[in-house]
């Protein structure tokens, strides 16, 4: 599973990508990917390249970010509590967002199931 250590409870870039939606999601992605590499030899090759080059990228990003960041510190806090503040509120208003993505794939597909049933019912009696 995705879940990242929380060090700072109030981070709101962890809280996010801890909420079950999002780390279901990107389990079932990084499984699908995972497949087809394994999958498809022609495939693989391509998707090295890709993640050397995005771990290659993600390296000189973080090194640069790090200054900017030394720098912006309590301007980031700010912006971290408040966009916790915000990700409270959308938490209160999308309880969805607390669910694995099989439990709401299987959710909607049984709200589809039952529109279709209402509205044949409802045209042929």
């Amino acid at each position: 599973s995705f879940l990242v250590a929380m060090p700072d409870p109030e981070n709101v870039v962890v809280r996010v990508v801890n909420l079950p939606l999002v780390s279901s999601t990107y389990d079932m992605i990084f499984s699908v990917y995972t497949n087809t590499k394994e999958n498809h030899p022609y495939l693989r090759s391509v998707c090295e390249v890709a993640e050397k080059g995005v771990k290659t990228i993600t390296a000189t990003a973080f090194t640069n970010a790090i200054l900017v960041i030394q720098k912006m510190e309590s301007h980031i806090v700010f912006a971290n509590n408040y966009a916790s503040i915000v990700l409270d509120k959308v938490e209160e208003k999308l309880p969805i967002l607390r669910q694995p993505s099989d439990k709401v794939v299987t959710d909607a597909k049984e709200l589809v199931m039952d529109a279709k049933e209402t509205v044949a019912h409802t045209i042929f009696g």
